[in-house]
């Protein structure tokens, strides 16, 4: 079982030692007790030894490909699939790992090919309904991914991944009420399920009930420290609480984990904007637009951003003009009062400098009217 944030896999198979020979069967069960400590750079190492010897060993090849897709490492992941599937073209677990790789690329269409060439063979094949379902929850068709988990759930009622799948999608059309319920099926089954915890801790987010969820997430972390989407969550809940320092802290180890995680460059950076840190804001909002140009949640705040320092710079002009048009300090005084205290005439002095030049001219020409000379010299003595 491959467990990732968000998502669960359950491709991962761990090859029996029949077929082996006494060595192979050594490094294999190696890199087995390395996988579950979770000590996976150590696994890879005895896996490569059994393909120093055996360089076409499938299984080795599967166990590798899916190490490295826990890790985040896609492409290395997909090159050991393919050659797996090259080796043995009929090899699910080898086919539903290209699948899962290019999943991971956000390569939705090649992904659901591979899906769909093992579905034609095995209709009721779970890993690549599970896979179908997740690709088609990424792209936002919730209610056919929820048909794909259901074929799994149907069969295996307990299936995690058929569980995870059809509770996020549940989650992902606001039916807080059953994902809750599924979530806590998981957690009946596995009790340290990570993800399901999540998933608990985001329907409480969503529902604004920021304790439970806060204590979801915790619990999340305490199992796993560096699990990001318990981290995000967090995040977002001291961002909602207005504590903006500790939002920060988390955001910011959120990207040194994954410097590529646009959801945290995006907080982070709505963050910063609340710190008064724009310049930083800004590149972070640009960081997230060069790994996702279309994102809309980056473009709104950077757009936001521009915005205020175009408003910024106009009032800038807007002094400037008017401390190039008014030669007593009395006047000065108080045409930036009435600036400051009256919002019609702001929205009308940056209408141009022809309007500017206009209002002052006729402030300073009213207010001439009522000084007294003496006034006047005094204050310019």
């Amino acid at each position: 079982m491959i467990i990732l944030p968000g998502i669960i896999l359950p491709f991962l198979v761990l090859p029996p030692a029949f077929g082996f020979n006494d060595m192979d069967t050594r490094f294999m069960e190696n890199a087995k007790n390395f996988y579950q400590e979770k000590k996976y750079d150590e696994s890879i190492l005895e896996l490569d030894k059994i393909l120093e010897i055996e360089p076409e060993n499938v299984d080795a090849l599967n166990m590798k490909g899916s190490i490295l897709l826990l890790q985040g490492k896609y492409v290395s992941s997909l090159q050991n699939f393919e050659r797996a599937a090259s080796i043995d073209p009929n090899n699910f677990d080898s086919i539903n790992g290209i699948g899962n790789s290019y999943y991971f690329l956000d390569r939705y269409d090649d992904a659901l090919d591979y899906y769909e060439f093992i579905l034609k063979k095995d209709r009721r094949n779970a890993d690549a309904l599970v896979g179908s379902g997740n690709v088609l929850l990424k792209l936002e068709q919730h209610d056919d991914s929820i048909l794909f988990f259901n074929l799994v759930l149907e069969r295996d009622p307990n299936n995690l991944a058929g569980l995870q799948g059809k509770a996020d999608a549940l989650l992902a059309t606001n039916q807080y009420g059953p994902a809750m319920r599924f979530y806590e099926k998981i957690l009946e089954i596995d009790l340290d399920n990570v993800n399901a915890l999540n998933g608990i801790g985001n329907v409480f987010l969503e529902l604004e009930r920021y304790d439970p969820s806060r204590n979801a997430f915790n619990i999340a972390l305490e199992k796993d420290p560096e699990n990001i989407t318990a981290l995000l969550g967090l995040a977002e809940i001291h961002f909602l609480e207005e504590k903006n320092i500790k939002s920060h802290k988390i955001y910011e180890r959120v990207l040194q984990l994954d410097p590529d995680n646009t959801k945290a460059l995006i907080g982070d950076a709505s963050v910063l904007v609340e710190l008064g840190r724009i310049d930083d804001a800004l590149e972070y909002f640009d960081e997230a637009l060069e790994l996702d140009p279309t994102n809309q949640a980056a473009i709104s705040g950077k757009d936001l951003i521009l915005e205020d320092k175009v408003g910024d710079s106009l009032d800038l002009i807007l002094i400037v003009t008017i401390i190039g048009s008014i030669t007593s300090v009395f006047s000065f005084i108080v045409v930036m009062f009435k600036i400051r205290e009256n919002a019609d005439l702001r929205r009308r002095l940056i209408d141009s400098n022809e309007q500017i030049e206009d209002l002052v001219y006729k402030m300073m020409k009213n207010m001439a009217k009522k000084e007294s000379k003496p006034l006047n010299k005094e204050i310019r003595n």
